[in-house]
């Protein structure tokens, strides 16, 4: 049975500081209230912020999401 795919919003700059009460990136079921969230968030982007993306995932969690774990280093 094939999982039903969510989506995620998240930030088109590199290394962005969440705050401000809006989390990026942000989790959504449905690609409607993923729309709506990255249109809020748009709205109140500063002017040299490149702005927000919506991309949908299957089964994987999203790439970015990889830059939290911490290296393995062979015969340590």
């Amino acid at each position: 049975m094939a999982k039903s795919p969510t989506y995620w919003v998240r930030s088109k700059q590199i290394n962005e500081i969440t705050g401000f009460g809006r989390p990026v990136p942000a989790k959504f079921k449905s690609l409607e209230e993923a729309k709506l969230y990255r249109r809020e968030l748009n709205l109140h982007r500063g002017p040299y912020h490149p702005g927000y993306i919506v991309e949908k995932q299957n089964d994987n969690p999203p790439l970015f999401s990889m830059a939290t774990r911490k290296p393995t280093i062979p015969g340590s």
